[in-house]
């Protein structure tokens, strides 16, 4: 039987890493089970609500503890701008993918934010510079000098003759900023066409997804247990208030444990780092 739940694990792509995850739905099924218990402070508990706070903490621990970077690439379009996926909470990396000349690899080399690059949305102003607004009374407004309108152009110095030159003030590799309000990524003009890798930090919801499909990681899965039983009884006058207290203290223990487990901290590699340092002074 071991041997056969294996064959199935590798030969089935949709279960490859599931191991380390657990679903909310089993999260809630055993909350759901720990409030059949006469003596519970959680009875009687609304499914509706549980979920409710299932979300909550996982966008809360995620935050805090997850230390889960996801990553998509994309090839960055004539328009220079990128729609945020849908569960964008912040970016943690932009890069643009370069194959290698010498070994033909293909790597990745992180872009610079240029604040510079406009996001600003342009107010409709008449002949006399006042404003136009609608038939609801709402500003009109556009996009006229910004860099949906007129994308953010780089340009390429010659190499024969740069007399005064400040390179410290260019892109290497290419720019980008970012327009969290309306949930776009804008380029540089020499990104056209390339392929980029966008490294984001999720709220774990991953879009409203099913019960079944929303997942978080084991490390967290104590911890987010321990945020929705005091949520359930931290506005029960019927609980003591020691019990709240020490639900309380026990949801920021596991919180704490699950970042020290989370935070991939390694001692080797460290030793790695400073043995490198040493050595180059």
């Amino acid at each position: 039987m071991g041997w056969q739940e294996q064959k199935e694990y590798y030969d089935n792509e949709s279960l490859h890493g599931g191991y380390q995850f657990t679903s909310l739905k089993t999260i809630v099924d055993n909350m759901l089970l720990e409030a059949e218990d006469d003596d519970s402070y959680i009875k009687n508990v609304k499914r509706s609500r549980i979920i409710n706070y299932a979300k909550q903490a996982i966008r809360t621990v995620n935050r805090q503890a997850a230390n889960d970077v996801l990553a998509i690439e994309v090839t960055v379009p004539t328009h220079l701008s990128w729609v945020l996926p849908q569960d964008y909470v912040n970016y943690v990396r932009i890069s643009v993918v370069i194959q290698d000349a010498s070994d033909g690899s293909f790597k990745l080399y992180p872009l610079d934010v240029n604040r510079n690059i406009s996001v600003a949305t342009g107010y409709l102003q008449d002949n006399n510079a006042e404003l136009l607004f609608d038939s609801n009374g709402n500003t009109l407004t556009a996009d006229s000098s910004n860099g949906y309108a007129k994308p953010f152009k780089t340009y390429v110095f010659s190499d024969e003759y740069q007399p005064t030159l400040n390179t410290s003030k260019l892109s290497k590799y290419g720019e980008f900023t970012i327009d969290e309000r309306r949930g776009t990524i804008l380029f540089s003009s020499d990104l056209s066409d390339r392929e980029v890798v966008i490294e984001y930090t999720s709220d774990g919801l991953q879009a409203e997804l099913l019960e079944e499909e929303i997942t978080v990681h084991k490390y967290l899965r104590e911890t987010i247990e321990n945020w929705i039983y005091f949520s359930c009884i931290e506005r029960k006058r019927n609980v003591p208030a020691n019990e709240k207290q020490r639900a309380l203290q026990r949801y920021r223990t596991t919180l704490h444990q699950a970042k020290i487990a989370r935070a991939d901290f390694n001692l080797l590699q460290i030793s790695r780092v400073l043995r490198s340092r040493s050595m180059t002074i």
